[in-house]
């Protein structure tokens, strides 16, 4: 959500965490806001009302309520299965939001592996993102787990949209988190990985911790390294893809 607060840009944010609940809405308006929207009201329509339908969802973020919005997620991990077949539409819907309206869409998937849009979605997308922690047992799980979306993106033509960000930090101490970007490029198996977010778990659960603090400048940073990354993968793809 810091994203949607920092940008310069008009930014959405969809949450389709497959696991349910929604702590953004937690976090963005300190549990005074309901839960009583989500994508799963999308699916008692037609696709062709979903642009209409997710700007009626959309609930404006404080202090930018102009500029940055959150469709929240299921309430319950059940009512996930209710959406498998409104997420290549609801893909569709948000690019042409991104298209026609120039706003900045973000896609939460939740954790690497869960159940849930996969593909459906990364066919719109310019940017697939994998934020990792940078303990062992995270590379491990990262190491293991990433494999699966290079050939998921690889079956889509769309492996050069993949990237990997790191949360840097030394929290419990350094020799918890030994790991910089350097050695995490290691085991990625080619795939980029970006200049990492600050570890600061106060702020990231706050939307009071101003501008100029280490963990919002690392934000900005990192929307700037996105969108090198997406000109480049949009190159590579584009070159892929010209007539020999």
């Amino acid at each position: 959500m810091t994203w949607g607060q920092i940008s310069d840009r008009p930014t959405l944010i969809i949450e389709a965490d497959p696991a349910g609940g929604s702590p953004m809405l937690c976090i963005g308006w300190g549990g005074t806001h309901p839960h009583n929207r989500s994508i799963l009201d999308l699916a008692v329509h037609p696709p062709g009302e979903y642009v209409e339908r997710i700007w009626e969802l959309a609930i404006p973020l404080p202090g930018r309520e102009r500029q940055a919005w959150l469709v929240p997620t299921v309430g319950l991990a059940a009512q996930m299965r209710s959406l498998m077949s409104v997420f290549g539409p609801l893909g569709e819907a948000l690019a042409r939001i991104s298209r026609d309206s120039h706003v900045d869409v973000l896609v939460d998937l939740g954790r690497l592996g869960a159940a849930g849009a996969s593909t459906q979605l990364w066919q719109h997308a310019d940017t697939v993102l994998l934020f990792t922690d940078t303990t062992l047992q995270a590379l491990n799980t990262l190491a293991v787990g990433a494999p699966a979306v290079v050939d998921e993106l690889d079956a889509i033509g769309a492996r050069h949209r993949l990237a990997v960000v790191p949360v840097l930090g030394d929290d419990k101490g350094a020799s918890n988190r030994p790991y910089g970007v350097r050695e995490i490029a290691g085991i990625t198996d080619g795939v980029p990985v970006l200049p990492g977010v600050a570890r600061d778990a106060k702020a990231a659960g706050s939307r009071t911790w101003g501008r100029r603090g280490r963990y919002p400048l690392s934000v900005k940073r990192l929307i700037a390294s996105v969108d090198q990354h997406a000109r480049e993968a949009h190159d590579v793809l584009g070159i892929q893809g010209a007539p020999a």
